[in-house]
């Protein structure tokens, strides 16, 4: 490409040269012409001879005036060809051919491919550039809501992502333990790599580094040829409770999901589902066949769970009711038979699930199941929920039931039923408006500088929550009454503060109400629990 640009270069330098030279000849016939008028000869020379001779030098200036037009065309076309051609590759280079973010894309910056890359550098420190192999991909880079990169043709792509949660906790309580007063945590550090091998087949890998080790977080591919008929396999969330399933937790008002969804959310599976959603948004659905054993990497029995998942916006085209127009509503279910360690083991508030020993020290826990109990027998979980997001108002509820089963070694196992429900509510002050959980891009972005004055933007939030494990919990000699309880309130309040739209910074106050007093320390009960939370956030 190099050398035909060149050549095309030099054809142009060429043609404007000879436009030059025909232009030099006109003026030298225009002299010619002059002198051929003589006012000295004779004065037998006729003025018909005279006139005929103008008339013949006359033609001839307009003949060659006439290729001089067609050679300026000829000169015009040939450059327009040549600055289309100069164009066109400048476009690959930087990445114009299909890189832009699927969600808002973002500025376009020189492709790590890019032949052009090292025009504008000294002979001396250019790398070796040889021509593309024949039928070879070219890359763009883009940043919008993360790094990606993209072949020219769009078929192949990788973006990374990048999820950093650092919390600051403080507990009411003096003199806790184990769970620190005071402590500063990292409660999710994430490295998404997620893109296409060939458009239609998706795919998604994820590390996490939290409160316990790091790990494997999703590792899943998803065929998506049309988005009503969708499959996919690996390790994901999968479809049960709106919480789980829809929200992301990146993008939640308060720090966490629901006391249930917490707790007795299947969070992440190996799992085969079939899901899709209708070409106008107006609702989803998802079908899965998945391990059982909540956010464990290994199956554990034969039998499988069944998850099913539907959500439904019923009045999106209804003009009439503008407000609801963004109202989800639905519901979700699961059944399985277990055979497994129990997980929660530990129940928690403000933590999800986990075996991490990070935990113990970061929240403290209001229900705890004796050493040798066992998760087994069947689970059946139900779930409706309901959220609408209205300009700049967010309103969800959502309510479970259902029984889990548990037994004490090799004992019989026995039903326990449990069941959950919350409401809660956000609204920004600063005008932002929602129609769904997602990124919030501030309409005055946070900043100190004197040209890009900016607040962010302010949302507040709050959150009631309640949550009961069935009496049988204790009859049943799974856990001891005389520490802990199966029925705790809590409520969430408090403000977000997006300084932009990839940093966030939750304050929230979490007073937890417990149906009996539990420990918080060796011989210190408590009837509530206070925590003061601030976690700064980014997401990209």
């Amino acid at each position: 490409m190099r050398i035909r640009g060149r050549q095309q270069l030099i054809g142009c330098f060429l043609g404007a040269w000879l436009a030059l030279g025909v232009g030099g000849a006109l003026a030298e016939d225009a002299a010619s012409l002059s002198s051929s008028i003589d006012t000295t000869a004779p004065a037998v020379v006729s003025l018909e001879t005279r006139l005929q001779q103008l008339e013949q030098n006359h033609t001839a200036l307009a003949t060659q005036h006439e290729e001089m037009i067609v050679e300026n065309q000829r000169l015009r076309s040939q450059v327009e060809a040549m600055t289309a051609s100069l164009d066109e590759a400048l476009e690959r280079s930087s990445g114009d051919g299909g890189g832009a973010q699927a969600n808002g894309g973002g500025p376009i910056g020189q492709g790590p491919s890019s032949r052009w890359s090292f025009d504008d550098q000294p002979d001396d420190i250019r790398g070796d550039e040889p021509e593309p192999a024949e039928g070879e991909q070219r890359t763009a880079s883009t940043f919008g809501e993360g790094f990606k990169w993209t072949t020219h043709d769009g078929e192949y792509d990788m973006a990374f992502h990048n999820e950093t949660q650092l919390d600051v906790r403080a507990y009411e309580q003096s003199d806790s333990e184990p769970v620190n007063q005071y402590g500063f945590y990292i409660s999710r550090m994430r490295l998404y790599f997620n893109g296409s091998l060939t458009e239609p087949i998706e795919y998604s890998v994820s590390l996490n580094k939290g409160l316990g080790d790091l790990n494997l977080l999703d590792a899943y591919f998803n065929f998506n040829y049309d988005s009503r008929f969708q499959f996919r396999v690996g390790r994901f969330r999968v479809p049960f409770t709106y919480d789980w399933y829809a929200l992301s937790n990146q993008f939640l008002p308060t720090p966490e999901r629901s006391v249930f969804a917490i707790n007795y959310g299947y969070n992440r599976n190996w799992a085969l589902m079939l899901h899709g959603e209708r070409g106008d948004e107006k609702g989803e659905y998802a079908v899965a066949l998945s391990a059982g054993p909540r956010n464990q990497y290994y199956d554990f029995n034969a039998d499988k769970d069944v998850l099913a998942y539907l959500n439904l916006r019923p009045l999106q085209d209804n003009e009439s009711l503008p407000a609801l127009k963004y109202w989800n509503v639905g519901g979700s279910m699961a059944y399985g038979i277990q055979d497994q360690a129990p997980r929660p083991r530990q129940f928690w508030t403000s933590l999800n699930a986990t075996d991490s020993e990070g935990a113990d020290e970061a929240a403290p826990w209001f229900l705890e199941l004796n050493d040798d109990v066992r998760e087994r027998g069947p689970r059946h979980l139900w779930d409706v929920h309901s959220a609408l997001y209205y300009k700049q108002l967010t309103l969800m509820t959502g309510w479970e039931t259902g029984y889990n089963s548990y037994s004490v070694g090799d004992d019989p196992y026995q039903r326990v039923p449990t069941h959950g429900w919350h409401a809660q509510f956000g609204y920004f002050l600063t005008g932002e408006e929602l129609t769904r959980r997602t990124f919030v891009e501030p309409l005055h972005p946070f900043d100190l500088r004197d040209e890009k004055r900016g607040l962010g933007a302010i949302e507040v939030q709050s959150r009631y929550d309640e949550f009961t494990v069935g009496d049988e919990i204790f009859s049943g000699g799974f856990a001891d009454r005389n520490e802990w309880t199966g029925h705790v309130k809590t409520i969430d309040s408090g403000v977000n503060w997006y300084l932009n739209k990839f940093t966030k910074i939750y304050f929230d106050w979490q007073h937890a109400m417990f149906a009996q007093p539990i420990p918080y320390r060796p011989g210190g009960m408590q009837h509530h629990s206070n925590l003061f939370w601030t976690r700064f956030q980014i997401y990209f």
